[in-house]
């Protein structure tokens, strides 16, 4: 696949995961005073789908316009690429699979969740097939994989107490005990370094189209 298409992919990335961030925030803030906006960028900046989708952002700008950075190097290795294919393979397939069908969203809702659920990791996914596949990746890569789902779980053992509510019903203590959702989390983690070294073993034992 020829470079430009791929700028082309990270272009649609970064408008995808943009406009879902903006379409999830905004909405819920606009005519409200300068705290409530504070407080409710907080709390949506707490769930994994913005935190990955933001990710992704982040990566798109630096792989677009700082490429030669320390950054623009860092975020277009083969280990953060493929981290960003698992994080937001992650949130395609959890939601889909088990929160999909707790609510329906109607309107502008269902603009955001179709942009941070399903188009963003679509795209992303075929970026890293096209474009990251057949990098040099070493196995112990999959391990720093772990890095943001164990912070991200770690500050909810912590906030979700304080305030009483948890983003995912599978991480709620106050319904489920902490044992069981100790047990969830660790579940969760194993889901993510599950995936991870599915995208290890596709970049080892497949022939690259693109590098």
């Amino acid at each position: 696949m020829p470079y430009r298409y791929l700028r082309l992919l990270l272009l649609l990335l970064a408008l995808s995961s943009l406009l879902g961030f903006l379409t999830s925030y905004l909405p819920g803030v606009w005519g409200t005073n300068a705290a409530f906006w504070l407080s409710d960028l907080i709390a949506t900046l707490s769930y994994f789908t913005i935190i990955s989708n933001l990710l992704i952002l982040a990566k798109c700008w630096l792989h677009l316009m700082r490429p030669e950075s320390r950054l623009g190097l860092w975020v277009t290795s083969a280990g953060v690429e493929t981290a960003l294919a698992v994080y937001i393979a992650v949130t395609g397939l959890v939601y889909h699979l088990f929160l999909a069908n707790t609510w329906n969203p109607t309107g502008i809702d269902k603009v955001s969740d179709t942009l941070l659920h399903t188009i963003t990791p679509v795209l992303y996914l075929i970026f890293w097939w096209f474009g990251v596949r057949g990098k040099t990746l070493p196995l112990k890569r999959t391990f720093y994989t772990l890095s943001v789902p164990l912070v991200f779980l770690l500050y909810w053992l912590v906030r979700g107490p304080i305030i009483g509510a948890y983003p995912y019903f599978f991480m709620d203590i106050e319904a489920y005990g902490f044992g069981p959702v100790m047990i969830n989390m660790m579940g969760l983690c194993l889901v993510f370094w599950g995936i991870a070294l599915f995208f290890w073993a596709l970049n080892r034992f497949t022939t690259p189209l693109y590098v």
